[in-house]
């Protein structure tokens, strides 16, 4: 009798450990659905969970963003992210914090890189709505969602609408400016494009001689106005060198 009180123990975890292997071999093949973009609170909840402190609510969110889909082992293409929902995420993110470039940095540079061509338009669509009302700031995102709208979408008239937020801003370099001119080449309308830089050469002052170069190549090459381009570079010159004898 003692002999068999001592065994139960023994037969008690000799049979948990069986059980135990029969559920590893069965369930080894199940992984949990852990998803990739996690569901998007709105900005109320947002604002109560970050209990404040908008900053550190700020960075632990772009955190996850950066590691969501790869986390416990995974690794998730582009393909699979919902990036709607990306979307929805960056925009409350500029909710807050909107100057930092994180957000953009990683719409225009990873997430535009999807291997789902029509979700591009997610990542253009943030890029443009958070950089649209100050261009003189953020310029660059705009080049960017009209290089993704070109290249990435093949929609040119998207293309077109985003380079116009950057035509004729003051204190953005001059080839951000020209953005509207290269997407009208690209859409055979050279004659557009010429008028773009024939502005651009009669309202400038601080054109470098190189930028003076690749206007004359640009023009000449699409237009077939020679004499109209020297006459418009010769003036420019004259422009910068009155500028120049005026500062000495």
């Amino acid at each position: 009798m003692l002999l068999n009180q001592r065994r139960v123990p023994i037969f008690i975890a000799w049979m948990c450990f069986v059980l135990q292997v029969g559920f590893i071999i069965h369930a080894r093949g199940t992984l949990p659905d852990l998803g990739i973009v996690p569901e998007v609170p709105s900005a109320e909840e947002l604002q109560m969970l970050s209990f404040g402190d908008e900053e550190l609510a700020f960075r632990v969110i772009a955190f996850r963003m950066n590691n969501m889909g790869d986390t416990f082992g995974r690794f998730s293409s582009l393909k699979d992210y919902d990036l709607h929902k990306v979307y929805q995420w960056f925009t409350l993110m500029d909710g807050l914090d909107n100057q930092s470039n994180h957000p953009a940095a990683m719409a225009a540079y990873y997430f535009s890189q999807t291997q789902k061509p029509e979700d591009v338009r997610y990542m253009v669509d943030y890029l443009v709505e958070s950089s649209k009302d100050r261009p003189q700031k953020r310029w660059w995102w705009l080049t960017q969602a009209t290089y993704i709208a070109m290249h990435k979408m093949k929609d040119n008239d998207r293309a077109l609408e985003i380079a116009k937020y950057l035509e004729g801003v003051e204190g953005i370099p001059h080839w951000a400016q020209q953005m509207p001119a290269f997407v009208h080449e690209q859409r055979g309308e050279f004659e557009d494009a010429y008028q773009i830089m024939r502005h651009m050469l009669e309202k400038s002052n601080d054109l470098s001689q190189a930028e003076l170069n690749y206007m004359r190549y640009f023009m000449e090459e699409r237009a077939k106005r020679l004499d109209e381009v020297e006459d418009l570079l010769r003036k420019q010159q004259m422009r910068i060198d009155a500028t120049r004898h005026s500062l000495e």
